[in-house]
């Protein structure tokens, strides 16, 4: 029985292996590109279970998820000739592996092709701009800017599209952008200068803007004072005028009436209050003092 233990365990072994090198499983991760003697036979996109010629066709995986490197710290000179020391990130995805394959061979080669377009368009873009915009609220926008000029570069590097990377770049992210030592005083103080401007002259149209508004109230408020005075003067001339009617008629209906009001008028506006007279009560002048009808005593 020993006899056949040993062939049987060594077929079992040869049927092992070749099944290994006939099977083989693409993980959910991963895609995978099938050779033949170096020339690709198949891409293979969709995870599971394959099958090759064993022995004659090998597999190449490459990794279905985001790759990311960081770009050596790169001196930006700016539009306003400043230069800055960026730090800098990006992180792709490998979408066609054929193309991918055909042009790198393997992910460390992809990376070393992709960092000089990095650093090439980064000095592109950031070139064209001043420092203080990249430093600014302005490098979100930059940010997508350089990401979609590194995804032209990857898929038609030179304009020749056949030369694609097959990658995708997810995004490009700026970590870190400084003056460079020496200099950042001097920027800074530009900086301060520069704002110190704007508000100056935000103060200044302030002010003027003030100016017009005060002039236009006050305006506003003389002709409301001017109709107020105007109607003011209108009304009591109606009322005086009524009132000179309503005395017109009462003097015409109680003679006596007219007279004591007329006295009493004449008593207000000649003796002031507080003053201290002397005179005779059987004057003609007091003579509504000493009898309510005005008659005159005469001795």
């Amino acid at each position: 029985m020993n006899r056949f233990l040993l062939p049987a365990a060594l077929v079992a072994f040869a049927l092992v292996f070749v099944a290994s090198q006939t099977f083989f499983i693409v993980p959910q991760t991963h895609q995978a590109i099938v050779l033949q003697f170096g020339n690709v036979q198949s891409e293979i996109k969709q995870p599971g279970l394959y099958v090759k010629v064993p022995f004659v066709q090998t597999v190449e995986e490459f990794d279905k998820r985001n790759i990311g490197f960081t770009l050596a710290e790169q001196t930006i000179t700016g539009a306003d000739q400043e230069r800055l020391v960026v730090d800098a990130f990006a992180r792709y995805r490998i979408t066609e592996p054929l193309k991918f394959y055909q042009q790198v061979r393997v992910e460390q080669a992809g990376e070393a092709r992709l960092r000089p377009i990095l650093e090439g368009v980064l000095r592109r873009v950031l070139g064209a701009v001043a420092t203080n915009e990249i430093i600014g609220a302005k490098r979100a926008e930059l940010m997508r800017m350089i990401t979609s000029e590194m995804n032209k570069e990857a898929s038609a590097p030179g304009g020749n599209a056949e030369a694609s990377l097959g990658v995708e770049i997810i995004d490009v992210r700026i970590r870190q952008a400084d003056f460079v030592a020496g200099i950042q005083e001097r920027v800074f103080e530009r900086m301060r200068t520069d704002r110190q401007r704007v508000a100056g002259e935000i103060r200044a149209k302030g002010q003027e803007e003030g100016t017009k508004i005060r002039a236009e109230a006050e305006r506003q408020a003389t002709i409301l004072r001017a109709e107020a005075t105007e109607q003011a003067q209108k009304i009591k001339g109606d009322g005086d005028a009524e009132r000179a009617k309503q005395f017109a008629a009462s003097f015409g209906r109680d003679p006596d009436f007219a007279g004591f009001y007329r006295a009493m008028q004449a008593y207000e506006k000649a003796i002031p209050a507080g003053t201290q007279m002397i005179v005779p009560p059987q004057g003609e002048f007091f003579r509504y003092m000493n009898d309510k009808s005005g008659a005159t005593t005469r001795r």
